[in-house]
């Protein structure tokens, strides 16, 4: 029984790591640095599919230097999908060594097979728009949803 007890060990250890491989990782579809009055905005859009119809949009947001930003507003406008968990709005300040994170889930309902979400961030003061990107996504027969590349 001893020398069974590591290879037990062993094979528990190795389907665990599969699985964390086989999780579906984030899709950065937008990067860039822009001016944000005094300070350096670095914007990151990524989607991460989450099974069953769902996907989570993730816009990461930080200042680079020691000047905090304006007020911002992160909004996601939404036709075909039904908001899953999160909020379509964020809004507030990017302090410098704070990083922000706006998330939302969204789903594809039954009946649909593709849906499109605008991810926009813009300055609460003036709405100078800082970035906006149009997303489309489908959903395959097993209820896999894939986007942009």
């Amino acid at each position: 029984m001893r020398r069974l007890a590591p290879l037990l060990f062993a094979g528990f250890a190795l389907s665990a790591c599969a699985s964390k491989q086989d999780a579906p990782a984030a899709v950065s579809v937008h990067n860039d640095t822009v001016p944000e009055g005094d300070a350096s905005l670095s914007l990151e859009l990524l989607y991460e599919a989450k099974g069953d119809r769902k996907v989570e949009l993730i816009l990461k947001m930080q200042v680079s230097g020691i000047n905090e930003t304006e007020k911002l507003v992160g909004e996601v406008y939404i036709n075909g999908f039904n908001v899953e968990d999160g909020s379509t709005r964020w809004d507030g300040f990017v302090p410098p060594r704070q990083p922000q994170t706006f998330r939302v889930t969204l789903g594809i309902p039954e009946g649909s097979d593709s849906a499109k979400a605008t991810v926009s961030l813009s300055r609460s003061l003036d709405s100078a728009v800082l970035m906006r990107e149009e997303l489309e996504f489908t959903v395959d027969a097993e209820g896999v949803i894939s986007g942009p590349q």
